[in-house]
């Protein structure tokens, strides 16, 4: 299984209302229209908690910088190869173009990153 992560840093012009109301109500269901064209499997935002005396706790008991970033999301397909031959249809490309188009209405791309990379699983779903 592939995942891609990307740690999304919004747009300057935008309050963290704002970049979240347009990635859930807009982008979330944008991004469901084309999972069978780009054969997503998986797709999930995790936005941070609003709690500053938790996040800092957290960051403090290991020393750890505080988080700069708006949110992260995930995708899943079942190999490098499935997402690029999805990307390479004609559907595909134009599922791209408009997830990309979208997203530079609300993201900073140039400030967020991405990578790819598989999971080990440690502790494992529940039955």
């Amino acid at each position: 299984m592939l995942k891609l992560t990307i740690l999304v840093k919004r747009r300057a012009d935008l309050t963290q209302a704002q970049f979240d109301a347009h990635w859930r109500d807009r982008h979330g269901p944008l991004v469901r229209s084309h999972q069978d064209s780009l054969r997503i499997r998986r797709y999930v935002q995790t936005v941070p908690l609003d709690n500053p005396a938790a996040q800092a706790a957290i960051q403090a008991s290991r020393g750890s910088m505080a988080a700069d970033f708006d949110g992260c999301a995930e995708l899943w397909w079942d190999s490098l190869e499935e997402a690029a031959a999805a990307r390479a249809t004609p559907e595909g490309v134009r599922a791209l173009q408009a997830l990309i188009e979208d997203e530079r209405r609300f993201v900073d791309l140039s400030q967020s990153v991405l990578w790819y990379g598989t999971e080990r699983q440690v502790i494992p779903d529940s039955a």
